[in-house]
Protein backbone atom coordinates (compact mmCIF):
# COMPACT_ATOMS: atom_id res chain seq x y z
CA UNK A 1 0.00 0.00 0.00
CA UNK A 2 1.15 3.29 -0.79
CA UNK A 3 -0.14 6.36 0.84
CA UNK A 4 -0.06 9.98 -0.22
CA UNK A 5 -0.44 13.19 1.88
CA UNK A 6 2.16 15.12 4.30
CA UNK A 7 2.04 13.58 8.02
CA UNK A 8 0.94 16.98 9.42
CA UNK A 9 -2.04 17.36 6.94
CA UNK A 10 -5.31 15.02 7.09
CA UNK A 11 -3.00 12.17 6.31
CA UNK A 12 -1.57 12.07 9.72
CA UNK A 13 -4.69 10.38 10.69
CA UNK A 14 -4.36 7.79 7.76
CA UNK A 15 -0.79 7.23 9.00
CA UNK A 16 -1.66 6.66 12.78
CA UNK A 17 -4.27 3.97 11.08
CA UNK A 18 -1.56 2.01 8.99
CA UNK A 19 0.93 1.98 12.03
CA UNK A 20 -2.36 0.32 13.80
CA UNK A 21 -1.91 -2.25 10.97
CA UNK A 22 1.76 -3.26 11.30
CA UNK A 23 1.70 -3.71 7.74
CA UNK A 24 4.86 -2.21 5.61
CA UNK A 25 3.24 0.73 3.75
CA UNK A 26 5.06 3.27 1.51
CA UNK A 27 4.63 6.65 2.54
CA UNK A 28 4.84 9.78 0.09
CA UNK A 29 5.03 13.09 1.59
CA UNK A 30 3.30 15.32 -0.72
CA UNK A 31 2.58 18.37 0.54
CA UNK A 32 -1.24 19.80 0.50
CA UNK A 33 -0.02 23.17 -0.79
CA UNK A 34 0.53 22.84 -4.62
CA UNK A 35 2.09 19.50 -4.58
CA UNK A 36 -1.15 17.68 -4.31
CA UNK A 37 -2.63 19.16 -7.32
CA UNK A 38 -0.02 18.02 -9.72
CA UNK A 39 -1.16 16.23 -12.81
CA UNK A 40 -0.16 13.00 -11.52
CA UNK A 41 -1.80 13.65 -8.54
CA UNK A 42 -4.87 14.87 -10.11
CA UNK A 43 -5.52 11.57 -11.84
CA UNK A 44 -5.53 9.54 -8.19
CA UNK A 45 -7.41 12.31 -6.32
CA UNK A 46 -9.22 14.70 -9.24
CA UNK A 47 -10.53 17.07 -5.89
CA UNK A 48 -6.61 17.82 -5.49
CA UNK A 49 -6.54 16.95 -1.92
CA UNK A 50 -4.58 14.44 0.21
CA UNK A 51 -4.37 11.82 1.62
CA UNK A 52 -5.03 9.50 -1.07
CA UNK A 53 -4.66 5.96 -0.33
CA UNK A 54 -3.29 3.30 -3.56
CA UNK A 55 -4.05 -0.28 -2.41
CA UNK A 56 -2.18 -2.47 -5.41
CA UNK A 57 -4.26 -0.54 -8.01
CA UNK A 58 -7.28 0.52 -5.85
CA UNK A 59 -7.58 4.17 -5.23
CA UNK A 60 -9.47 6.11 -2.30
CA UNK A 61 -9.41 9.45 -0.70
CA UNK A 62 -10.60 11.18 2.35
CA UNK A 63 -9.05 10.24 5.16
CA UNK A 64 -11.72 9.04 7.07
CA UNK A 65 -13.08 6.88 4.71
CA UNK A 66 -9.58 5.81 4.38
CA UNK A 67 -9.24 4.94 7.85
CA UNK A 68 -12.50 2.77 7.90
CA UNK A 69 -11.53 0.37 4.64
CA UNK A 70 -8.67 0.07 5.96
CA UNK A 71 -9.91 -1.58 9.50
CA UNK A 72 -12.60 -3.22 7.45
CA UNK A 73 -10.08 -4.66 4.91
CA UNK A 74 -7.94 -5.82 7.61
CA UNK A 75 -9.96 -6.66 10.62
CA UNK A 76 -7.60 -3.90 12.59
CA UNK A 77 -9.81 -2.21 15.34
CA UNK A 78 -12.91 -2.97 12.93
CA UNK A 79 -15.72 -4.05 15.65
CA UNK A 80 -18.41 -6.66 15.02
CA UNK A 81 -21.93 -6.15 13.62
CA UNK A 82 -23.70 -4.01 11.30
CA UNK A 83 -24.69 -1.86 14.47
CA UNK A 84 -21.22 -1.13 15.18
CA UNK A 85 -20.26 -0.36 11.86
CA UNK A 86 -23.25 2.31 11.70
CA UNK A 87 -21.98 3.76 14.50
CA UNK A 88 -18.36 4.03 13.69
CA UNK A 89 -19.76 5.50 10.68
CA UNK A 90 -21.58 8.05 12.21
CA UNK A 91 -19.16 9.29 14.91
CA UNK A 92 -16.50 9.79 12.07
CA UNK A 93 -19.05 11.69 10.03
CA UNK A 94 -19.94 13.95 13.00
CA UNK A 95 -16.41 14.52 13.86
CA UNK A 96 -16.24 15.70 10.18
CA UNK A 97 -19.20 17.63 10.45
CA UNK A 98 -19.74 19.55 13.87
CA UNK A 99 -16.30 19.37 14.99
CA UNK A 100 -13.79 20.02 12.80
CA UNK A 101 -15.02 22.85 10.87
CA UNK A 102 -14.79 25.18 14.24
CA UNK A 103 -11.19 23.89 14.41
CA UNK A 104 -10.01 24.74 11.01
CA UNK A 105 -11.67 28.16 11.44
CA UNK A 106 -9.38 28.73 14.77
CA UNK A 107 -6.24 27.01 13.16
CA UNK A 108 -6.80 29.65 10.46
CA UNK A 109 -7.27 32.83 12.32
CA UNK A 110 -4.65 31.71 14.97
CA UNK A 111 -2.07 30.47 12.69
CA UNK A 112 -2.36 29.90 8.87
CA UNK A 113 -4.10 33.68 7.43
CA UNK A 114 -2.02 36.61 6.88
CA UNK A 115 -2.06 38.82 10.02
CA UNK A 116 -4.17 41.48 8.47
CA UNK A 117 -6.82 38.92 7.73
CA UNK A 118 -6.99 37.05 11.11
CA UNK A 119 -10.09 38.30 12.98
CA UNK A 120 -10.38 37.37 17.01
CA UNK A 121 -14.08 37.55 16.41
CA UNK A 122 -14.26 34.31 14.62
CA UNK A 123 -11.96 32.86 16.55
CA UNK A 124 -14.66 33.38 19.69
CA UNK A 125 -17.30 32.09 17.45
CA UNK A 126 -15.55 29.51 16.61
CA UNK A 127 -14.81 28.30 19.95
CA UNK A 128 -18.78 29.11 21.30
CA UNK A 129 -19.94 27.08 18.84
CA UNK A 130 -17.68 23.89 19.47
CA UNK A 131 -19.00 23.50 23.00
CA UNK A 132 -22.24 22.30 21.73
CA UNK A 133 -21.00 19.31 20.21
CA UNK A 134 -17.88 18.85 22.87
CA UNK A 135 -20.64 18.41 25.87
CA UNK A 136 -22.00 15.73 23.34
CA UNK A 137 -18.59 14.13 23.37
CA UNK A 138 -18.24 14.47 26.81
CA UNK A 139 -21.70 13.21 28.03
CA UNK A 140 -21.30 10.02 25.29
CA UNK A 141 -17.99 9.53 27.42
CA UNK A 142 -19.16 9.25 30.87
CA UNK A 143 -18.55 5.75 32.28
CA UNK A 144 -17.16 4.60 28.74
CA UNK A 145 -13.43 3.76 27.93
CA UNK A 146 -13.67 4.21 24.30
CA UNK A 147 -16.58 5.51 21.90
CA UNK A 148 -18.45 2.00 21.45
CA UNK A 149 -18.39 1.20 25.05
CA UNK A 150 -15.96 -1.73 24.32
CA UNK A 151 -12.32 -1.79 23.11
CA UNK A 152 -10.57 0.85 21.22
CA UNK A 153 -11.46 1.08 17.31
CA UNK A 154 -11.30 3.01 14.04
CA UNK A 155 -14.42 5.40 15.49
CA UNK A 156 -12.13 6.04 18.64
CA UNK A 157 -8.71 6.79 16.27
CA UNK A 158 -10.77 8.74 13.48
CA UNK A 159 -12.55 11.33 16.22
CA UNK A 160 -9.32 11.93 18.12
CA UNK A 161 -7.43 12.27 15.25
CA UNK A 162 -9.76 15.37 14.43
CA UNK A 163 -9.55 16.79 17.85
CA UNK A 164 -5.88 16.88 17.15
CA UNK A 165 -6.14 19.63 16.06
CA UNK A 166 -7.35 21.15 19.25
CA UNK A 167 -4.11 20.21 21.18
CA UNK A 168 -2.15 22.16 18.53
CA UNK A 169 -4.20 25.04 19.05
CA UNK A 170 -3.95 24.60 23.00
CA UNK A 171 -7.46 24.46 23.38
CA UNK A 172 -8.73 24.18 26.79
CA UNK A 173 -9.90 20.48 27.87
CA UNK A 174 -10.03 21.19 31.48
CA UNK A 175 -14.16 21.63 31.38
CA UNK A 176 -14.70 18.24 29.34
CA UNK A 177 -12.52 15.43 31.58
CA UNK A 178 -14.62 12.76 30.40
CA UNK A 179 -12.71 14.19 26.52
CA UNK A 180 -9.14 14.96 28.13
CA UNK A 181 -9.03 11.38 29.63
CA UNK A 182 -10.17 9.47 26.41
CA UNK A 183 -7.55 11.54 24.16
CA UNK A 184 -4.77 10.29 26.39
CA UNK A 185 -5.76 6.92 26.37
CA UNK A 186 -5.95 7.10 22.33
CA UNK A 187 -2.75 9.42 22.45
CA UNK A 188 -1.12 6.85 24.76
CA UNK A 189 -0.97 4.13 22.06
CA UNK A 190 2.47 3.34 20.47
CA UNK A 191 0.83 3.42 16.81
CA UNK A 192 -0.67 7.31 18.31
CA UNK A 193 3.22 7.34 19.19
CA UNK A 194 4.73 6.62 16.03
CA UNK A 195 2.35 8.65 13.73
CA UNK A 196 3.01 11.92 16.02
CA UNK A 197 6.65 11.35 15.82
CA UNK A 198 6.15 11.46 12.03
CA UNK A 199 4.03 14.28 12.10
CA UNK A 200 6.29 16.34 14.05
CA UNK A 201 9.95 15.58 11.98
CA UNK A 202 7.60 16.93 8.78
CA UNK A 203 6.76 19.91 10.22
CA UNK A 204 10.16 20.48 11.56
CA UNK A 205 11.15 20.37 7.87
CA UNK A 206 8.72 22.93 7.12
CA UNK A 207 10.36 25.23 9.13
Amino acid sequence: MKLYGAAYSRAGRCIWMLEEIGQPYDHVGTSPRGESRTPEMLKLNPNGHVPVLDDNGYIIWESLAINQYLAEKTGTLWPAGVQAHGQVAQWSLWAMTEVEPHLVTMLMHMLFLPEAQRSAAAIEQAKTALGAPMNVLNDHLAGRACLLGGDFNVADLNVCSVLGLAALLKYDLSPYGNIGAWVGRCMSRPAAQRYQQKAQEAMAKMG
